[in-house]
Order: C-alpha cells, then sequence, then structure tokens
C-alpha cells in the first residue's frame, strides 16, 4: 500500500514537495520550487490556508500543485475545488498538473504570476477540449518570464465530432455517423486517429439502446473509434449516459467516498473520526473502521450516562 510517489522518494528519482521547499542554483541565478502533493479537493483550500506558501527572496519563485481549478473545470459544492484568486500570490510561474489541456494566463492583482497548466503528453480522455489543442512541453524561461511550447513530433491526431439530431430513430442516426466518417476517411493521417463521437438528440420511440458494432468493425482499420451517446427516448425521456457518467466522473471514487462520508458526518452529527475510518475501509480492514466507530460511540453513551 505504499504511495508510488513516496517510494520514488525515497530512491532519490524525485522529490516530493509537500509544504516543503526545494531550491536550486546555477551561476548567480537561484530558483525556489514548492508545492503541495494532490490531496482531496474538499480539504484543498484548508491546505493552502495552513500551509500559507511564500516566495523566497532573491529567487525565482515556483509553485506546483495537481488540482482542480474552478475556472477550467467542472466544480460542486462536494468537490469544490480550488479558484484562481485562492491560488498562493507573489509567485513569479504556478504551475498545475491536473488538467489535461494546455492553457496559460496572468493572474494576481498586478497580473505578475503566470498560472500555466502544460497538459498531459498523451491523451488521456477524449473531450472536445482537448482534442483541440496539441500536445507538448512548455519550456519556462526564468529571465524574460516568458514560455516556449514544444509541440511533440509524430502525435496521433484526436478528433471529437458532435452529432446532434431532433427526432429520429437508430437507423438515421448510424447514417449520419457513417456519413461522417467517409468524409473523414478522405484526409491523410501518418497514424491512425482516435475519433470521439458523440451523438444527442431525441429517438423515436421508448427504446434508445442502438447498437453501433458493426460500424466499429467496417472502420477499425482506419480509426480508434469510440462512442458517447447522450440519445434520450422521446415518450420518456431516458438517459443512457451511466457510463458515460462513470468516464466523466471529475472526482475520484475515493475523493467521492470521502466526500460522502464527510458530508453524513456534518448531517448526523457524527463524533468519529470520518478521514481515519474511510482510510481503514479503503484498505479494507472493517474490523478496524468497527472498532473505532463503536468506540467513539461508546464514550459517547458514557458521557451522556455522566
Amino acid at each position: 500500500m505504499t504511495n508510488p510517489v513516496d517510494l520514488m522518494d525515497s530512491t532519490g528519482y524525485l522529490v516530493k514537495l509537500h509544504g516543503d521547499t526545494a531550491i536550486y542554483k546555477k551561476g548567480d541565478e537561484k530558483v525556489a520550487i514548492q508545492g503541495i502533493s494532490g490531496v482531496p479537493e474538499i480539504f484543498a483550500k484548508d491546505v493552502f490556508q495552513k500551509l500559507n506558501p511564500k516566495p523566497r527572496e532573491g529567487c525565482t519563485n515556483i509553485f506546483m500543485l495537481h488540482q482542480s481549478v474552478g475556472n477550467y473545470v467542472y466544480t460542486d459544492e462536494k468537490s469544490p475545488g480550488l479558484r484562481i484568486e485562492e491560488l498562493p500570490e507573489n509567485f513569479d510561474l504556478i504551475i498545475d498538473g491536473h488538467i489535461h489541456w494546455r492553457a496559460e494566463c496572468r493572474i494576481g492583482l498586478k497580473k505578475e504570476t503566470l498560472f500555466l497548466l502544460p497538459g498531459s503528453t498523451l491523451t488521456t480522455q477524449i473531450r472536445k477540449n482537448e482534442a483541440e489543442k496539441e500536445k507538448g512541453v512548455t519550456i519556462y524561461n526564468t529571465e524574460t518570464k516568458k514560455t516556449e511550447f514544444i509541440p511533440l513530433k509524430s502525435q496521433r491526431k484526436v478528433i471529437y465530432k458532435e452529432i446532434e439530431l431532433n427526432t429520429t430513430t437508430p437507423k438515421e442516426i448510424k447514417l449520419s455517423i457513417m456519413q461522417y466518417l467517409s468524409t473523414l476517411e478522405k484526409e491523410q493521417f501518418k497514424k491512425k486517429p482516435l475519433v470521439r463521437i458523440k451523438t444527442s438528440g431525441k429517438l423515436e420511440g421508448q427504446g434508445i439502446k442502438i447498437d453501433l458494432n458493426d460500424i466499429q468493425k467496417q472502420y477499425r482499420d482506419k480509426f480508434i473509434l469510440s462512442f458517447k451517446n447522450s440519445l434520450k427516448s422521446k415518450d420518456k425521456e431516458k438517459s443512457i449516459e451511466l457510463v458515460a457518467q462513470l468516464i466523466d466522473n471529475k472526482v475520484s471514487i475515493d475523493n467521492m467516498g470521502l466526500a460522502i462520508m464527510k458530508d453524513c458526518a456534518e448531517k448526523e452529527k457524527i463524533t468519529f473520526d470520518y478521514q481515519k475510518v474511510f482510510e481503514l475501509l479503503a484498505e479494507g480492514n472493517i474490523e478496524d473502521a468497527e472498532k473505532e466507530i463503536l468506540q467513539k460511540k461508546e464514550k459517547k453513551d458514557v458521557e451522556k450516562t455522566a
């Protein structure tokens, strides 16, 4: 159950920064790198307030994190993430490695801090905003405070297509998909492209399931196909996004479970350490989790009796 990041840190392959600072020197120049390791989104704001990171004098100051930032990804009450204005102030560069597409902007009162999303070097989820941008690496110049983006060579093309239809039938939907693919196969690709097709609209009748296996087989030598179905029944307005909800979920299963337990603990005024109990349950240690809950309950009952 050892965290692989901790393991690599102990062997010297990387430096794990969590409330720590690493200072590097080259000639007369010094760079101070601070950061926090990934924490559950519901606690991110509290962690920042507790650590209260400050830039070091005489250094180019860089802060690194791996969290959701509400300006760029979906957040809600149970997974609020961070807001741009809650990020540390007066750093030269803040790098967020959690979001998979590249973006950058100037933040802070004087717009002196560069907020950079370097993006992933591989396509991790086929979404519109990720498909539209190239993958690559970003070079940050500590003298000019500017960046240079270098795209990776031989990238596999990622294509995201939305097909929105009004009231229609499965046959018409399949025809629309094949018409689009027939125009796409006229283009030249160095590598077989990843193609994600999202279909939406209302379907005639109560049935809303469409078998697209024949299309998959027909084009498997030309494209790596995947489909996202947001069709609804005209009669019952049933959604068929059960799988898509899991694929596109912005919260990991662990974070979701912890958020649910936190919410229940607050509503029911539970006294036991829900975070400790959750960790025990996540490790499959049910007996110790049960003991932790019962000990707190027995202590509370004794206090009530007294």
